[in-house]
């Protein structure tokens, strides 16, 4: 597993992929490491503060190529897929089980990460502004404050299961605007990622 992990990190660092398939091997490293080292994601803060760090000087270094990954929005994206397909796992996996142990910090660390590329967008820096790209993010930010366990703790769990309804819109506005964006190859990619996931989702919901 953890040659698999180098072998993923390698291929991101010589940047020799697609789009979508950066994405998929960022969700890849995430997924490994929230299995295999899930206690390091329990000291919450220590990654908010490196996220944020790391936030801040893609928003002021926009053009640096070693902070590519985080203005272009790859890191969160691909955290938010890996927060978004774990949903749909059978709850019996091992995997997913580990994994929805810190889903909530996930989430954060994929919202915090994924700002400096909305957040330039928006401020004109990064050529283009998407509509499905604005309302996934504005809909993001309640959806966080929310998953932050001193908040969460005094929300009542009806109140909670209400809120979180609000992404599967999230991941469909995510979607529409990555295949809104992408070349024909990674429009492929992202349909057959929403089609499965689409799919795995409702067989879930069947079942119950």
């Amino acid at each position: 597993m953890i040659g698999v992990l180098l072998l993923l990190m390698m291929v991101l660092v010589l940047d020799v992929l697609t789009t979508s398939l950066n994405l998929i091997a960022i969700a890849g490293i995430v997924t490994i490491m929230a299995y295999k080292w899930n206690r390091w994601f329990h000291v919450a803060w220590v990654w908010y503060l490196g996220a944020l760090g790391i936030s801040v000087a893609a928003l002021i270094w926009n053009e640096s190529p070693y902070l590519a990954y985080v203005y272009r929005g790859y890191l969160g994206y691909g955290i938010f897929l890996v927060v978004m397909m774990v949903g749909v796992l059978p709850n019996r996996w091992i995997l997913s089980r580990n994994i929805k142990k810190v889903r909530g910090n996930l989430s954060i660390l994929g919202f915090i990460l994924i700002s400096p590329h909305a957040l330039l967008h928006v401020l004109e820096v990064l050529d283009g502004i998407n509509l499905f790209g604005i309302v996934a993010y504005v809909l993001m930010v309640p959806l966080t404050i929310v998953s932050f366990q001193f908040i969460k703790q005094d929300i009542k769990p009806k109140d909670w299961l209400t809120i979180q309804k609000a992404a599967y819109v999230i991941y469909i506005a995510l979607f529409a605007h990555l295949i809104m964006v992408g070349d024909w190859v990674d429009k492929v990619v992202y349909a057959v990622l929403l089609t499965v996931y689409l799919n795995n989702k409702l067989l879930k919901e069947w079942k119950r």
